[in-house]
């Protein structure tokens, strides 16, 4: 009976995972799997120290543990279903400016300062527009940034964990990396805006082995002041990026057809080489109910390991509980039988007693009965000499009285026959022979 209800109990936790697998499809997060390399539905995404989020182009927002993203194996779990905009952040969606530059927005990144998290997004240069900073913790948009007209504007504004940093990515003869800061503090609600820390950029150069690793090389500048966009050993990458974040010491940077991982050391430690990872977004985004058991997190494999463990440990509990219960029930059922069993053996013992009494006297009188008759017998035989028995001989022809002992308040009483007691005395008349 254990060995089935373990089996039932392991195809119950196998059942489980199957249904869980067979959710129902996320479309949104299919589309960002077969990216078409043209479109990107990807608005912002970044990971702070409260939560990773994911917004697209047509404003829904993943909002997922952070552990949704394993940076062992490099891949996001998008396993909750998105939620439109105007219900998670309904202040935001029906703000005012937010609603003038939705259409055009050109940066948008997540961020973190010490107050709160925030959802950045700036409109094209060309509008003049200012755009929106949104406190996710307060639920409260704010008046942002103005793209102003300038050559060295970024591309792409990578977000980072550390408060009011960011990472800029622009696109001229080669791709140019720099680190951006909050002017004049930490804090975006008082800052005057937000600029790069350095006055050149850092190139990013692949060796010149192609071995697939990427050095960042700092620009110079010649005699005349002017930057010198070039890589001094290797060649400059024209990777198509369109979006990126950094976190847990890595970038991940999202090109028209791949995604590019690397360290962030690259950009630390100027010259040194380091390997680049391309993943596909089929490989990178696995959405709910598409998560492929090979694919599976060791965490999540040790959780259901230990769930069937435990349910193992309950139902082994359950069953001993069963099993004394039923022992329990048992015992007095067998001790009544062995009491009624010594209930008879003692009135069948009083029973033999009293047989084998009833049994000892009439033995007894039988024996008595026998020795009175030979007794007789032998006085018969000799008719000279007298008899003491019960009674008494007079003469050789007097009558032999003999007690049969059925009696025994007979003895005191005198020998004779009587009509009222016939049993209590018999007479035995024996008539000699003469000689």
């Amino acid at each position: 009976m254990l060995s089935s209800s373990v089996g039932n109990l392991i195809i119950l936790a196998i059942a489980t995972v199957m249904a869980t697998n067979s959710t129902k499809k996320d479309e949104i997060c299919e589309r960002l799997r077969q990216n078409d390399s043209a479109h990107l539905n990807i608005l912002a995404v970044g990971k702070t120290d409260k939560r990773l989020l994911l917004i697209t182009k047509d404003f829904y927002v993943y909002d997922t543990p952070l552990k949704s993203l394993d940076s062992d194996i490099d891949k996001l779990y998008l396993k909750t279903q998105p939620i439109p905009l105007q219900e998670k952040y309904p202040q935001l969606y029906y703000n005012v400016y937010f609603d003038t530059i939705k259409d055009v927005i050109s940066l948008a990144w997540i961020m973190n300062d010490p107050d709160s998290d925030w959802i950045c997004l700036v409109p094209l240069r060309e509008t003049g527009l200012i755009g929106v900073n949104y406190d996710i913790d307060n639920s409260e948009p704010r008046p942002g940034f103005q793209n102003r007209d300038r050559d060295d504007n970024p591309l792409v504004l990578l977000s980072t964990n550390r408060p009011c940093q960011y990472y800029s990515l622009r696109f001229n003869h080669g791709l140019l990396m720099n680190r951006w800061h909050c002017v004049g503090g930490d804090s975006l609600r008082t800052t005057r805006g937000i600029g790069p820390i350095y006055t050149t950029d850092s190139i990013l150069c692949s060796d010149s082995r192609d071995s697939g690793n990427i050095t960042a090389q700092r620009l110079v500048k010649d005699e005349q002041g002017n930057v010198i966009i070039e890589c001094h050993r290797g060649n400059p990458l024209n990777w198509p990026i369109v979006k990126g974040f950094v976190t847990d010491d890595k970038f991940y940077l999202f090109g028209r057809t791949n995604i590019y991982i690397f360290s962030e050391q690259v950009y630390h430690n100027h010259g040194a080489e380091y390997p680049v990872q391309k993943r596909s977004y089929d490989s990178f985004f696995n959405c709910a109910g598409f998560i492929p058991p090979s694919f599976l997190s060791k965490s999540y494999f040790y959780w259901i390991m230990g769930a069937i463990i435990l349910l193992l440990l309950i139902l082994m509990i359950i069953l001993w509980c069963i099993l004394v219960s039923r022992r329990r029930h048992r015992r007095p059922a067998t001790v009544s039988l062995i009491h009624a069993k010594t209930t008879r053996s003692g009135l069948n013992s009083e029973l033999n007693v009293a047989k084998m009494s009833t049994n000892m006297a009439t033995t007894r009188s039988k024996s008595m009965t026998q020795q009175t008759i030979q007794s007789i017998s032998m006085a018969s035989s000799r008719p000279n000499r007298p008899s003491t028995l019960t009674g008494g001989l007079s003469g050789g022809s007097a009558h032999v009285t003999a007690r049969t002992g059925l009696d025994q308040n007979a003895s005191t009483e005198m020998l004779g026959t009587s009509a009222s007691k016939p049993n209590q005395l018999k007479r035995l008349t024996i008539i000699p022979s003469s000689r």
